[in-house]
């Protein structure tokens, strides 16, 4: 993730400018980019080689021989790929291709659950046409890699244009035309890298954890005094889909989180599934999701203006106002209107409500997050959709937002030192002996 916080701008506005002349050179001369792209790859496959090679010599470890194959394979890969360099241009395009048809399939799949909602579905089946098209011009016609280096080239233009925003912002302090300017040029990593952000901020922690556990307690900074509107939690936990991240919206005491709590209606193993937002405290939640899910907790607190804390509530009463009442099975057999004890029933969203109280929703016939998609109107749409009116409005650039995607805009913003993100705070259940403790640290 990137910081702006301690660097200097003027180092970020020469990396914006590189970027930048990057994009320009891309966009204009794709010939001499992709002479360098191959260049560049080939050499730093063969100077990695030479370097594990290198390594044999000085180790005196059993990965000696590990590293000596590896050694080989990288420089005649490198050798290989400076004869050859097409495979690189080659490969690019495919790989641009075939992410371009995939994310073109998923967003016409939700343009298509919109429609069976009764939604608004016609823009987002024009998004997904384009990213299909794009995507099979790149897979299937030879273009020699043409039209990959023209759409990089905007992406990096655009790219550029974030980091010199915030160099700006942060230079200019707290000016308002500035913080203006820098909302409306915001364009988020590719999904493909963001997506597995919460997976590598779990795996930081764990190692932190296990090297130096009393770490978390010399990073606690509780000296300055904060006023927190709302606050936005990522969690993520060990697993490849859980590790993915699940974003969820606090305002008050009160904890909003939306996705596929009813297992009974699971279509593709949950990637479908009615939507069902659920109400439950502060408290409970943090300590629901840190001792029953194993998760950890990235939350990160916002100071709103009078204005964005009434377009948050306005947004907040207007999803409220769509929610049908739904109880789960554990609740059900509560009130005697099934047969059975709570403690029969053990799904998601029963052990939810046995753990918290939780209240459970549905939405009305409408409204687009009738149904949950996990590639669509997901967790994080739904927390965009209130967070939108602070002016964190990701979704306008992206057709498939992540947990991981809004990990890194949050971080940014709160490194950055003078965003409306004034608190970031970790929460992890650390294993001490045989005790279990929570441990809350805030940047």
């Amino acid at each position: 993730m990137v910081t702006f916080k301690n660097t200097a701008p003027v180092v970020w506005l020469l990396v914006a400018i590189a970027v930048f002349v990057s994009g320009i050179i891309l966009l204009f001369d794709v010939k001499l980019a992709w002479e360098i792209i191959e260049t560049s790859i080939a050499g730093l496959v063969f100077v990695v080689g030479i370097m594990y090679l290198i390594s044999v010599f000085l180790k005196t470890s059993e990965h000696r021989l590990k590293h000596l194959c590896i050694g080989i394979l990288c420089v005649l890969g490198g050798i290989a790929l400076f004869a050859t360099p097409q495979i690189i241009k080659g490969t690019f395009n495919m790989v641009a291709g075939a992410l371009g048809i995939l994310i073109g399939f998923l967003v016409l799949l939700n343009s298509l659950k919109l429609r069976g909602d009764g939604a608004s579905w016609v823009g987002t089946l024009f998004t997904g046409l384009i990213y299909l098209t794009l995507g099979i011009i790149m897979l299937f016609f030879a273009n020699q890699g043409r039209l990959f280096g023209l759409i990089f080239g905007i992406y990096l233009i655009l790219f550029s244009l974030n980091i010199f925003g915030d160099a700006l912002v942060n230079l200019m302090g707290s000016n308002t035309g500035a913080q203006k300017i820098k909302k409306h040029v915001r364009i988020a990593l590719p999904v493909v890298f963001a997506a597995f952000l919460p997976r590598r901020m779990l795996n930081k922690v764990n190692k932190l954890v296990e090297e130096e556990p009393d770490a978390f307690l010399l990073l606690s900074d509780q000296t300055k005094e904060k006023s927190i509107d709302l606050e936005i939690y990522i969690h993520t936990r060990k697993g490849l889909i859980p590790g993915m991240g699940h974003v969820d919206i606090c305002k008050g005491d009160l904890v909003y989180s939306y996705g596929n709590y009813d297992d009974a209606t699971w279509k593709l193993g949950g990637f479908f599934a009615d939507g069902v937002m659920v109400e439950m405290d502060r408290a409970s939640h943090i300590k629901q999701a840190l001792e029953v899910e194993k998760k950890i907790l990235m939350v990160y607190g916002l100071t709103l203006t009078p204005e964005h804390r009434q377009g948050v509530q306005d947004k907040l009463n207007e999803i409220i106002e769509q929610l049908v009442p739904w109880e789960p099975l554990a609740e059900q057999a509560e009130k005697d209107e099934i047969d059975g004890k709570p403690e029969d029933y053990n799904d998601t969203s029963s052990q939810l409500y046995k753990d918290t109280g939780a209240l459970f929703y549905k939405f009305r016939f409408g409204n687009p997050f009738r149904t949950y998609y996990a590639m669509g109107t997901n967790c994080v749409k739904l927390v965009d959709t209130v967070v939108g009116k602070t002016g964190i409005d990701l979704l306008r650039i992206n057709g498939i937002i992540t947990p991981g995607a809004y990990l890194d805009y949050l971080d940014r913003l709160y490194e950055r030192g003078d965003s409306i993100v004034v608190t970031r705070t970790l929460y992890q259940d650390i294993e001490r002996e045989s005790d279990e403790e929570a441990v809350a640290v805030e940047s």
